[in-house]
């Protein structure tokens, strides 16, 4: 018998086992399926969590702690967020390919041309303009402000559909809590798993902002902090921190290689000495580089109860395989006389290994179907329950292509042991 005449009477023989016992292999099915499907779920979260948001230069960006607080009793050592001079001393360092200063704000923001007086609360980065080229920021029209100060701004592409239904919105205005200011460039939809630049404050799997507005301009503005900061003496606004120990600007820089990295941790150590020198501040010395990646970890971006349930779903799983094969051992047992049968009339161990195979293959086929439409629910389920993760609860094509692989395997090794079995019984016992 010719191989594919050979595949197509093992999968005719593997329809007809299905039909004699559907409930049965509905069981079997749903079981694996569910096992499946939870893991898939959990392997989707626990890969954008610790996914490299911005592979092509994630070695080669690096946040800068610093430790330059006033006095004997810093909030953290060093800290996150700098002064406003500080980060001044960073930006104009020569010794960086570009750099990205900036705090987190919002404001409330309306087409200035419309009648209508609905507002949408935006959120905002007021940053330098080195931001959107250390980032790879994706413009889909118009460009980045190229100063600090101005009446200019970008907007992302999910304001840009709220408030111009998608269209080129570059030369518009927006009032932004009062306040003119022209879209200069609008970005495509940008997602970040997860949101590298701003990790901190569990904003890890927050979406990229809404506007994105000169650093100055927001400070002379006086558009509020909302991220975290830190103040060793008082004040009214924002407007005020230039020149004041008040701590909320975040620092990132793009190093040409990494081999510059020593050359930046010694200009910062010798910025903080002579600050230190002059009487500033009286801590030891500790300013630190991390990149992407290790600034992730830092700041735990994997959830640990997201990765110890995705461990109990491995445990789970392997629950479900052991509870399909017991099932398919009894449907082996029942078809024994079936089975005597065809060996009786020449059918060898082998052919009947192979029959069994095919059944557990076409078996997973199904299984993986209906495992990655539970995966999907399980995790729309997993957002109404942990909101914050709903940007990250995607199934990407590898692991829609994993949680097949994943079907196969797991009908495959639950097939195995009562394959073993039938193939260990003897004719006549088997036609009894």
């Amino acid at each position: 018998m010719r191989s594919d005449s050979l595949f197509v009477y093992n999968l005719t023989l593997a329809m007809q086992s299905f039909k004699r016992a559907p409930t049965l292999y509905f069981l079997i099915i749903l079981t694996l399926s569910i096992g499946v499907g939870v893991l898939c779920a959990n392997l989707a979260l626990v890969n954008s969590m610790a996914s490299d948001p911005i592979p092509e230069k994630s070695a080669h960006l690096f946040h800068i702690n610093m430790n330059t607080w006033p006095d004997d009793q810093p909030p953290d050592e060093p800290m996150h967020i700098l002064r406003y001079r500080d980060a001044m001393a960073i930006a104009e360092s020569n010794l960086t390919k570009g750099s990205a200063i900036f705090y987190a704000s919002g404001v409330y923001a309306r087409d200035a041309e419309s009648n209508s007086m609905k507002r949408f609360d935006s959120d905002v980065r007021a940053t330098t303009p080195g931001f959107f080229e250390l980032t790879n920021a994706p413009f889909a029209y118009g460009a980045a402000f190229e100063k600090s100060r101005g009446m200019e701004i970008v907007i992302g592409d999910e304001l840009n559909q709220k408030i111009f239904a998608g269209k080129n919105s570059v030369g518009k205005t927006l009032e932004l809590d009062g306040e003119l200011l022209t879209i200069v460039g609008v970005l495509k939809p940008w997602v970040l798993r997860p949101l590298f630049y701003h990790p901190t404050e569990r904003r890890a799997f927050n979406l990229t902002d809404d506007i994105f507005a000169p650093l100055e301009t927001a400070i002379d503005l006086g558009w509020s902090i909302h991220a975290r900061s830190s103040s060793a003496v008082d004040y009214t606004g924002i407007e005020e921190t230039r020149d004041k120990d008040v701590y909320y600007l975040q620092a990132w820089v793009e190093l040409e290689n990494v081999n510059q990295k020593p050359a930046l941790q010694s200009y910062l150590d010798n910025y903080s000495q002579q600050l230190k020198d002059a009487g500033e501040h009286p801590l030891v010395i500790k300013n630190e580089l991390h990149n992407v990646n290790e600034w992730l970890k830092v700041n735990k971006v994997v959830d640990q109860k997201v990765l110890a349930f995705t461990l109990a779903s491995v445990l789970f799983l392997s629950v479900c395989i052991f509870n399909a094969s017991s099932l398919l051992l009894s449907r082996f047992h029942a078809a024994k006389f079936e089975v005597g049968l065809r060996r009786a009339i020449g059918a060898s161990n082998r052919h009947m290994l192979v029959q069994g195979l095919t059944e557990s293959v076409l078996l997973g086929l199904f299984t993986g179907a209906v495992a990655l439409v539970l995966s999907w629910l399980f995790l729309k389920l997993s957002v109404q329950f942990l909101p914050r993760l709903a940007n990250i609860a995607v199934l990407e094509p590898k692991l829609l292509v994993l949680g097949m692989l994943l079907a196969l395997v797991t009908s495959i090794a639950s097939a195995l042991y009562p394959l073993y079995r039938a193939n260990r019984y003897s004719i006549s016992a088997e036609l009894k």
